[in-house]
């Protein structure tokens, strides 16, 4: 595993903690404020960690497959957990189907294009969660809220995260083919 794979899952991991308490913190919010939110953070971490498994495991879909989709519904189990049990299974039905799509989408990944593909999936979910804060807490007066209120501060956060993810090692470095090792023939 490389570092800026190593990094990936840290900061994956990291991101949906925060979900996590985004949900602690607002338990006693709508019913489908809070089951959306699992939602999302279910179906995003199976989508982000499925595809991480299906790129891991690429050749192997059935491997892939059942640990995106373990991954996927452990995190949206945790995430609606805080809340009430049909908001712990929407979460885990959402990271259910995310790992599912996930391990699906780094299987058919072309080699060469697995970092940005990860770079982009990362940044939906920081997004997402971006988002979420902002919905739970659009009419609190705390300065972090006041200040994610702001869409050109929110654009910035974003950038300086994407920004952030460009600076780091590659996720999958690319192996140079030696070419004596691969001799295929036509004809046998």
């Amino acid at each position: 595993m490389s570092t800026g794979l190593l990094l990936l899952f840290l900061a994956s991991t990291l991101l949906f903690i925060c979900y996590y308490l985004v949900i602690v913190q607002n338990r006693h919010e709508s019913q489908m404020n809070v089951m959306m939110t699992a939602m999302a953070g279910g179906m995003t971490a199976g989508v982000l960690f499925g595809t991480i498994m299906g790129l891991l495991l690429r050749g192997d879909f059935v491997q892939s497959t059942i640990l995106g989709i373990v991954i996927g519904m452990t995190i949206g189990a945790f995430i609606g957990l805080p809340h009430h049990l049909i908001t712990t299974i929407e979460g885990m039905l959402a990271g259910l189907m995310g790992g599912m799509m996930g391990a699906m989408l780094g299987e058919m990944s072309p080699i060469g294009q697995e970092d940005t593909l990860l770079k982009f999936l990362f940044m939906m979910s920081f997004i997402v969660l971006v988002i979420t804060i902002r919905l739970f807490h659009a009419s609190s007066n705390s300065f972090i809220v006041t200040f994610l209120r702001n869409p050109l501060v929110v654009f910035l956060i974003v950038l300086f995260v994407f920004l952030a993810l460009e600076q780091v090692d590659t996720f999958f470095p690319n192996d140079p083919i030696n070419p004596g090792e691969h001799n295929h023939s036509v004809w046998g």
